[in-house]
C-alpha cells in the first residue's frame, strides 16, 4: 500500500518540469506587451492580457511591472549570452570568436523582429539609470560578455595568434563599448553608423593578428 510519498513525489516532479514553462510564458507575455506599449506605458495589466495562462499565476509569480521587468531581463539575457556562446563553439580561433561578437552585434541589416528586441533592451537600458535592479541585470550581461572578450583576446595572445603587446582587459572592455554604442545609435539616429563602426572593429583586429594571417572578408 503507497504512503503517499510516490504521489507526492510524482506532484514535485512535475512543478520542477512545469515552472520553467510558465515562467516562459510569463516572459514570452512581457516582450509581447513590452513591443507594443514601451517600458513608459507598460502595466502588468497589458502583460496579463498577452498572457495565455490564469492571471492570478501571473500576480503569483511577480508582484509588480518592475519584477517582470527584472526577471524578463534575466530571461533575456541568458537567452542572448546562450547564442553568443554557441557562435563562439562554432567559431575557428580567438579571432573569429572576436569576430562572431561583432557580427551578431552589428549585422549589416536586421529583421523587424530582431530589430523590436535591441529596441525595447535600449529602452530597459535607459531605465537602468534609476533602477537598480534593471542596471544589476545589465552589469551582470555586460560583466559576461565582457570576460567571453578578454579571455577570447587572452587566448590569443597566449597561443601567439594575438600580437603580446595586446591588453586582453582594455580591448575586451573597448569592444563592447564600441558594439554597445553603436547598437543604440543605429535605433536612435537617422544614418549608418553600423557600416563604418563594423569595418574598423574588424579592421582593428586584423591589425592584433600576425601578418602572415589572412584578412577576413567580411570587412
Amino acid at each position: 500500500m503507497s504512503d503517499g510519498t510516490e504521489g507526492s513525489e510524482q506532484v514535485a516532479d512535475c512543478d520542477a518540469v512545469e515552472q520553467p514553462d510558465v515562467n516562459t510564458l510569463i516572459m514570452e507575455a512581457t516582450y509581447r506587451a513590452l513591443r507594443t506599449h514601451g517600458y513608459a506605458e507598460l502595466s502588468v495589466a497589458h502583460i496579463a492580457e498577452e498572457f495565455e495562462k490564469s492571471k492570478s499565476l501571473l500576480y503569483y509569480h511577480y508582484d509588480s511591472k518592475d519584477d517582470l521587468i527584472a526577471g524578463f531581463l534575466e530571461f533575456a539575457g541568458d537567452h542572448f549570452l546562450a547564442m553568443l556562446e554557441e557562435a563562439e563553439r562554432e567559431a575557428d580561433g580567438p579571432i573569429d570568436r572576436l569576430r562572431a561578437f561583432v557580427d551578431i552585434y552589428l549585422a549589416p541589416e536586421v529583421d523587424e523582429e530582431m530589430a523590436e528586441a535591441q529596441r525595447a533592451m535600449i529602452d530597459l537600458r535607459a531605465q537602468a539609470v534609476s533602477e537598480p535592479r534593471f542596471r544589476a541585470e545589465f552589469t551582470r550581461i555586460d560583466n559576461h560578455l565582457r570576460d567571453r572578450l578578454v579571455d577570447a583576446v587572452a587566448e590569443g595572445v597566449e597561443s601567439g595568434v594575438i600580437d603580446e603587446s595586446v591588453d586582453p582587459e582594455a580591448v575586451g572592455t573597448w569592444v563592447l563599448a564600441t558594439l554597445t554604442g553603436t547598437m543604440l545609435q543605429r535605433h536612435t539616429a537617422d544614418y549608418d553608423v553600423v557600416t563604418p563602426v563594423r569595418a574598423m572593429l574588424h579592421g582593428r583586429l586584423d591589425e592584433f593578428v600576425a601578418t602572415t594571417d589572412t584578412q577576413d572578408d567580411r570587412r
